[in-house]
Order: structure tokens, then C-alpha cells, then sequence
């Protein structure tokens, strides 16, 4: 799961995509809950620190701003995204923080989206594909990279709900080869992945990586690792051109 660098902007904005797409509920988060520059300072610390898989020092800059601001959703979108790391995996202290940060900006994209990744990451892909679909009819004019990620995440909630047709339904409408975003590419992966032609589908991110930037492809290959597709390894990051001889 990589909340943080997809998805995790609320009031920092560590993501700009999607900072363009809800101004609005940033604004009003921050209105009602300015960040100062002390908070701020403890925020990027801890998100840095998470990144290094330093979570107790995380929490524990997490703990410190909560004093400051007991409002400031940053620190519960942050603080769940811990709870969630491969080698945590407390789906029971996990939840109320994203719930939290939902609560503290309800018009906001990107607490349900963590909700949703939240019980993807669970393998509860029948609630994960409801939240991710009602994201899309929510937000209609979500930005195409955040927009194409929802929708891949719908059809692997499809394929591993055993609705092939379906998942292939969501692929037709939303995706092509001529795409700026890997999405056609990985979900032509997971069909391979899904039916056990796991060199088909290894060679599909191949491809992918071929055309796309590594930036552009990790958040789509997580998913694939939790999903127990692919090893669980960081994925490498491919030369933006080849060497010559």
C-alpha cells in the first residue's frame, strides 16, 4: 500500500494532482484547522520517516502534533497509512484513523479513496470495489491519473470477485494503449496474473515500465503485491532511456 505517494496530500499537499481537484475541500479543512508551521514541520518529519520504515518515530511525531492540532486530518491519513505498512498490517487501529480524516473533510476525495484502499488491502474487495465505484460517480471530474487508478482498482476487484466479464467491461470503456497512464497495460497484466499465466503477465509490466516512468507504474504495481501477484520487493526503477554501448 502506498498511500503517500499517490494519494496522501489533505492540507500538506504532498500530492499536487489531487490538490487540483478538491482546492475547495483543502481550503475549508485549512480554514477551520490552519496548520502552523510547527505542525508542518512535524507532518513532512514523520512522513519521512515512515518512508524509512521508521514507524515508532513516526507516531511518535504524529502524537506531538495532535496536541498542536487535534484537527488537522494530515495527521490521521498519515497516522492510518502505519497502521497499514506491510509490516504492520492493524487493520483495527488502521480504520478509526481513516475514518477520522474522512470525518474532518467530508467533501474530500482522498479519505475515500484511503477508505477504499483500506479494505482493498484487506482483501475485502466487495466493499473496496463499492467505495472505488461510488468515488467515481462522486467525483466525475477527477483528474485521468487519479480517475484511471479508480478504475483499475475496480477491475481487480472484479477479477479476484471472480467477474471476469465485468473487469473486462471496465477495461473496454476506460482504457487504451494510447493512454498517458499505464492502466491498459496493467490490467492486461492482472487478466494473465488472474488466470495463471504469470509470464504473460509479467511480461505486460515489462511493457508498461518500457513506455511509462517508474513514478507512473508503482502505484499500479502495489497493487499487484497485494495481491500476492508479484514479490514484495521495491520495484525497480527503469532508465528513462537506454545505454549505449
Amino acid at each position: 500500500m502506498r498511500l503517500l505517494s499517490t494519494f496522501l496530500f489533505l492540507t500538506l499537499g504532498l500530492t499536487a494532482t489531487l490538490a487540483q481537484e478538491a482546492p475547495k475541500a483543502a481550503d475549508i479543512a485549512a480554514a477551520k484547522s490552519p496548520l502552523s508551521d510547527e505542525v508542518k514541520k512535524l507532518l513532512l518529519e514523520a512522513r519521512d520517516m515512515r518512508i524509512q520504515q521508521r514507524y515508532t518515530d513516526a507516531l511518535n511525531k504524529l502524537d506531538e502534533a495532535e496536541k498542536l492540532n487535534p484537527n488537522a486530518a494530515d495527521i490521521y491519513a498519515l497516522r492510518g497509512d502505519i497502521y497499514l505498512a506491510p509490516r504492520r498490517r492493524d487493520f483495527d487501529l488502521a480504520l478509526p484513523q481513516f475514518e477520522k480524516a474522512a470525518q474532518l473533510m467530508p467533501e474530500s476525495p482522498l479519505p475515500k479513496f484511503n477508505l477504499a484502499e483500506f479494505h482493498f488491502v484487506k482483501h475485502d474487495f466487495d466493499t473496496a470495489l463499492k467505495r472505488f465505484s461510488q468515488m467515481i460517480t462522486d467525483y466525475p471530474k477527477l483528474p485521468m491519473a487519479i480517475r484511471h487508478l479508480i478504475h483499475y482498482k475496480r477491475a481487480l476487484c472484479e477479477l479476484k470477485l471472480g467477474h471476469r466479464p465485468a473487469a473486462d467491461q471496465i477495461i473496454a470503456d476506460n482504457f487504451t494503449f494510447m493512454d498517458d497512464t499505464p492502466a491498459y497495460y496493467f490490467c492486461k497484466s492482472a487478466i494473465a496474473f488472474d488466470t495463471g499465466d504469470t509470464d504473460k503477465g509479467n511480461e505486460w509490466i515489462k511493457r508498461a515500465v518500457a513506455v511509462f516512468k517508474a513514478q507512473k507504474c508503482e502505484p499500479y504495481y502495489d497493487a499487484f503485491k497485494e495481491l500476492r501477484w508479484v514479490p514484495d520487493l521495491d520495484f525497480g526503477m527503469p532508465q528513462d532511456a537506454p545505454k549505449k554501448p
